[in-house]
């Protein structure tokens, strides 16, 4: 917000310099016709231009011969041209800035939020779940129509949007990526999401880039290049109706745990040093975590010496939790608040 207003007054700054110099101009021109015509002191003549610019008009130095009564009567209809012309300036300034910041091109704030590239089908998709989440969102889509549907999906201070090509340096610096949490890009074309991901990486070297791909193939592509993570909807919706095909109730369970808007969820919870379940074995966390909140808990995942990490689902009892490793659970939402609660840290890493 701070940055927004810093923004504003400085266009205000840009666009109104002309005037305050005409007005410097037009003053002083006034001040040295006075002085001479009505033979008065300079100092004299200053202060009759600005108290008879400003209307203001108190009556105590006034024109008594009529070459300075026509010279005031023009500086009256000029005070009203520079009146008018600083209005003018104001309200196309503020109109401006209004299309400017309705349109996102202002930029935004925002810090530790997630950057969605793309609004496509899974665009849309992951910005419901991250909302229902209450994340922080800016969303960059192709078509400026689309920004207005985007901002009324929740307040300023938790969505932001913009229209633009995703893999540009300056669309990329208009989200703030640089001070990004995450970033999700899931644009219809591979070849601008690669792009866009090698961008993210020279702006954002430290957030997590997740990526959206068509053909499965790329994986390997964008891993090197970085990519925390690489999605291909195309693969995972063929699974799931494979799945569905000979096996519906799993099916129907993997689509219930992968949504925030339904009865139950799958949450992954980072552990930290003095927390509740680290330092224990696998076998004691579970009894622990079922105790105090009923949720169960089904994997964790292990940092890697590159700074990765590797999930194991189910691992043995005897495995011990350490401090920077995450667990994974699933349980009904109640559960899960109540884990949360027990737990003393938010979801997520």
């Amino acid at each position: 917000m701070a940055g927004r207003r810093r923004r504003f007054f400085s266009e205000i700054l840009r666009r109104v310099w002309k005037f305050v110099a005409v007005f410097l101009t037009f003053y002083f021109a006034a001040a040295i016709a006075f002085h001479y015509l009505q033979n008065v002191a300079f100092e004299t003549s200053l202060y009759w231009a600005i108290v008879t610019l400003s209307t203001t008009g108190y009556g105590d130095v006034v024109p008594v011969n009529e070459a300075a009564r026509t010279m005031t009567s023009v500086l009256l209809f000029g005070q009203i041209f520079l009146g008018g012309y600083l209005v003018s300036v104001i309200t196309s300034t503020v109109i401006d800035e209004s299309q400017k910041e309705a349109l996102g091109t202002l930029g935004t704030d925002l810090s530790e939020h997630i950057v969605v590239l793309g609004y496509s089908a899974v665009g849309r998709a992951a910005v419901r779940e991250l909302l229902i989440q209450e994340r922080r969102v800016a969303v960059v889509t192709e078509a400026p129509e689309e920004v207005a549907n985007v901002r009324a999906l929740g307040p300023p201070s938790r969505v932001f949007a913009t229209y633009g090509p995703a893999a540009e340096i300056d669309i990329l610096k208009r989200v703030n990526v640089a001070r990004a949490h995450s970033v999700i890009v899931c644009t219809p074309d591979d070849a601008t999401n690669m792009i866009a991901a090698l961008n993210i990486r020279s702006l954002a070297p430290g957030a997590r880039v997740v990526v959206s791909v068509g053909r499965p193939e790329l994986r390997d592509t964008l891993r090197t290049a970085g990519v925390t993570f690489v999605a291909s909807p195309a693969d995972m919706g063929g699974r799931l109706c494979a799945s569905a095909a000979f096996e519906p109730e799993v099916a129907h369970a993997l689509e219930d745990i992968t949504a925030a808007d339904v009865s139950s969820d799958m949450q992954e919870y980072l552990l930290r040093e003095g927390g509740p379940i680290s330092g224990v074995t696998f076998g004691e966390a579970e009894a622990r975590v079922r105790k105090a909140s009923g949720a169960l808990l089904v994997g964790l995942a292990r940092r890697r010496p590159d700074g990765d990490y590797d999930t194991i689902v189910n691992p043995g009892s005897t495995e011990h939790l350490a401090v920077g490793d995450a667990v994974i659970l699933l349980g009904q939402l109640g559960n899960l608040k109540r884990f949360r609660s027990w737990f003393g840290e938010d979801q997520g890493r």
